[in-house]
């Protein structure tokens, strides 16, 4: 067996440890007593969990199309319109009546070349009078700048918010880090994370000692609308199942996914 050697000074080891930590600590799942969750898409990629307090009158916007409308599909059958964003394809791969497509993406900033616009520009496109609309947001790492430079009261005109958080192992670099932490932390602030995921095209790395997986599929409610508690959920649940449905889901087994009372310290 074979040893890498440390070159890491102790003092740095334990600050990058001690931000792994914290940054992790906001995507502590809570349960939601007396509430109902169900899956909306189908099994494999493309669906997603929900808090079940869905209503027609409840605009989506989805943003990350790719080769699967499942999830979109799924709510305009229950009676939402459904916004449709992703700049990477030319048409969707089916339609809906209640179906409209915009050819442009998200980002931190407005990019009229590339066809991006903030999140909150988009928002103007939504219906006027509707009721606190759905986010779902699969946008290949776009999701981190998005939303730390989204302000929180535009977030929280949403009731649900539901997302893939990609490439998770870069929080042992500092720079991605910070970037991550703020945007946890504003999504914190005004939401509960209620579910989670673990997309299994990817795999469980181990950061700063700590097992993180690569891509995380994350639901959020306003926490002004739930009473919450601490989680008493093994994830994945029944109502998840394997993005890629020929290997085994990814049990997220291990902090801070596991259910527990107590917010755990740092412990040094």
């Amino acid at each position: 067996m074979s040893f890498r050697p440390v070159t890491e000074p102790l003092d740095a080891g334990i600050a990058r440890q001690r931000g792994v930590f914290e940054a992790l600590a906001l995507l502590t799942p809570h349960d939601l007593p007396g509430e109902r969750k169900l899956r909306i898409g189908g099994p494999g990629d493309g669906g997603y969990v929900l808090v079940d307090r869905l209503r027609p009158g409840q605009a989506v916007m989805s943003f990350g199309i790719g080769p699967s409308v499942a999830f979109d599909r799924d709510l305009a059958e229950r009676g939402h319109s459904v916004l449709l964003f992703d700049h990477m394809i030319h048409a969707l791969p089916e339609e809906h009546a209640r179906f409209t497509w915009f050819r442009e993406g998200v980002g931190a900033v407005a990019d009229p070349a590339r066809g991006v616009s903030t999140l909150a520009d988009h928002m103007a496109k939504l219906p006027p009078g509707g009721e606190g609309p759905i986010l779902k947001m699969d946008v290949e790492g776009a999701e981190w700048e998005t939303l730390t430079e989204t302000p929180v009261n535009v977030l929280r005109r949403f009731e649900q918010i539901v997302l893939e958080f990609h490439e998770l192992p870069r929080l042992g670099e500092s720079r991605f880090r910070r970037i991550a932490w703020k945007a946890l932390a504003s999504l914190s602030s005004a939401f509960t994370l209620v579910h989670v995921h673990a997309n299994n095209f990817g795999g469980i790395a181990i950061v700063a000692g700590f097992p993180v997986p690569e891509t995380l599929e994350a639901t959020y409610i306003r926490s002004d609308l739930v009473q919450t508690a601490p989680s008493t959920t093994f994830y994945p649940t029944p109502l998840d199942t394997g993005n890629c449905l020929d290997w085994p889901d990814l049990p997220l087994w291990f902090y801070p996914f596991m259910p527990s009372t107590t917010k755990p310290a740092f412990p040094w």
